[in-house]
């Protein structure tokens, strides 16, 4: 699964804002953003497959995926999408632009810290040594910014990889759950059942394409 990087897509990276119209006439294979991407239909109808299952579109339909999700296009018959691009960092610089506190840069620290090394035994007290801030300041930014805890954060982006790589490999389950930190496979089901409401197996019989 291919995953798109803010730098394919931000000209400007001081301002991570982009939009562009798109007419896709086939299947659109199932990939996943480091940004988060807001897809209004403006003609046409398809069948839109995400981890939240699959939703048929038409012409007003409106999808709001967020870093890290996985999601594509099937049955697609004129199909015209507007697609608008928001880099994670933009709602701290609009926030700090209407005089409320922008995103606290060591939050940013932390999360790339976590995105870049899933398999990582990140701890609480580590991450926030690893950004110089105390343990407790660190989870009362994250609320504040992301409004999940740092390690509930964690979790999300190691069942999110998870569920890409049950689509797009045929890797066996405890495998995939060692690839994203989770090396127990009676931990690694029990996590992804409590992000997605399925097993890892019964998810991959669900939306694999």
């Amino acid at each position: 699964m291919h995953k798109i990087l803010s730098s394919e897509v931000f000209p400007e990276p001081r301002l991570p804002v982009a939009e562009e119209l798109l007419s896709v006439d086939d299947d659109v294979a199932p990939h996943s953003h480091a940004f988060f991407e807001i897809a209004v239909v403006v003609a046409g109808t398809a069948v839109h497959v995400s981890a939240d299952g699959s939703r048929e579109l038409s012409a007003g339909s409106v999808v709001v995926l967020r870093p890290g999700q996985w999601h594509g296009y099937s049955q697609c018959e004129g199909l015209v999408v507007r697609n608008a691009y928001l880099g994670t960092d933009v709602f701290g610089l609009l926030s700090g632009s209407l005089g409320a506190p922008a995103g606290h840069p060591a939050v940013q620290h932390a999360m790339r810290l976590l995105e870049a090394d899933l398999t990582a035994g990140w701890t609480l007290d580590r991450l926030a040594a690893a950004v110089n801030l105390a343990p407790g300041y660190l989870v009362r930014l994250f609320g504040r910014t992301v409004a999940v805890s740092p390690m509930a954060y964690l979790q999300r982006l190691r069942a999110e990889r998870a569920a890409g790589l049950l689509i797009e490999t045929d890797l066996p389950i405890a495998t995939i759950g060692t690839l994203v930190g989770w090396p127990d496979p009676s931990h690694a089901t029990r996590r992804f059942r409590a992000h997605f409401g399925l097993s890892p197996t019964r998810y991959r019989e669900a939306f694999r394409p």
